[in-house]
């Protein structure tokens, strides 16, 4: 005869998951994508259809459809979707919660940053945290946005700082805005000061204006690069690219060694109070490059994403502007941007929730 135990072991357990399963449905349902999905959790694609196959068979319905060549949830995993937020989350407590017990730690966190982003808030945020809370380990890793959000829909980032011009944060991802960067117009050092200068052609000696029409141009995949070319032919009109490259330091190592000039933002010449790089800077007055932090929505109110989230307002709050040049006069009559954007307070955190 068989037990109450017994029976209820041999109940149709169709309707269960995996939390493996579910954290790849998941990362399918936030890229929309097998392939993303696959490099976003390491793993080949094809395991990543035959787990969601399974997970469908078990549940003895379809999750996800596809729409010509789109991906879309269906209304079972449109639920589903928005019930896992708060089971990973759970899991995500747990995990950090035992391994405070059985490890020591109390929390372990994995941030992706730009790299002045990372050295200029991530880092002084890290030091300030750990003052509190000793516990705390930070692994920190110098990525692109993309690449950024890819991990944290992947669930392998805890949280990533960077900045507004990187194609917008992404499905399931909470944004929250840490502080502005000023666009300066960096020239070589040796060039004659720009403050008064009204017509490049008229009152610049030859060699001076060859070097302004020799700029660093980026190639970023992304809208800023849209956004700078935008600004050098409203800015230098008969200027050209000398240099094409892929981060604001290799920009500014440029017009060190003479060469040209660059528009960088500010985070991207300091580590802190001093200036990385031998270079004369000027305030365009253009609008800020806004910093984020984004994390999953379902992970903003773990206690070490609140800390982390305090720690870099607070950083930022502390970093203040840089000496910097005056607007050029030429730059004035280019109408190329707002004023505004040299304010004093320009570090401070943002206002508001």
């Amino acid at each position: 005869m068989c037990s109450h135990a017994d029976a209820m072991d041999a109940k149709d357990t169709t309707h269960q998951f995996t939390l493996r399963q579910l954290q790849i449905f998941w990362a399918v349902a936030q890229s929309r994508s097998l392939t993303r999905a696959a490099k976003q959790l390491d793993v080949r694609q094809p395991s990543i259809s035959q787990q969601l196959s399974r997970m469908e068979h078990q549940l003895g319905g379809k999750l996800i459809r596809y729409v010509g060549n789109e991906l879309r949830l269906t209304p079972a995993g449109e639920f589903l979707l928005a019930e896992a937020g708060g089971i990973l989350e759970a899991v995500d407590r747990a995990s950090a919660g035992l391994n405070e017990y059985f490890e020591g730690v109390r929390s372990q966190l994995t941030v992706g940053a730009l790299p002045s982003i990372a050295r200029n808030i991530v880092a002084p945020a890290f030091a300030r945290m750990r003052r509190d809370h000793p516990g705390y380990v930070l692994d920190l890793a110098e990525v692109t946005p993309r690449e950024a959000r890819e991990q944290l829909n992947g669930r392998l980032f805890d949280a990533a700082v960077m900045s507004d011009y990187s194609e917008g944060t992404g499905q399931g991802l909470r944004r929250v805005e840490i502080l502005g960067d000023r666009q300066l117009l960096a020239v070589p050092r040796h060039m004659p000061d720009l403050s008064t200068i009204a017509d490049l052609t008229r009152d610049l000696p030859a060699e001076a204006l060859d070097t302004m029409n020799r700029t660093a141009r980026y190639a970023f995949g992304s809208e800023h690069t849209a956004r700078v070319t935008a600004w050098y032919e409203r800015l230098l009109p008969d200027s050209g690219a000398t240099l094409r490259c892929r981060t604001f330091e290799s920009a500014l190592a440029f017009v060190e060694e003479g060469q040209g000039v660059a528009i960088v933002p500010e985070l991207s010449v300091r580590q802190g109070p001093r200036l990385l790089f031998d270079v004369a800077l000027y305030d365009l007055g253009l609008p800020v490059r806004q910093t984020v932090l984004l994390t999953p929505f379902q992970t903003a109110r773990m206690p070490s994403i609140v800390a982390l989230e305090a720690a870099l307002k607070a950083a930022s709050a502390g970093l203040e502007p840089l000496e910097t040049r005056p607007i050029p006069a030429f730059v004035r009559q280019s109408d190329l941007g707002p004023a505004g954007a040299s304010d004093a307070n320009l570090y401070a955190p943002p206002s508001g929730p």
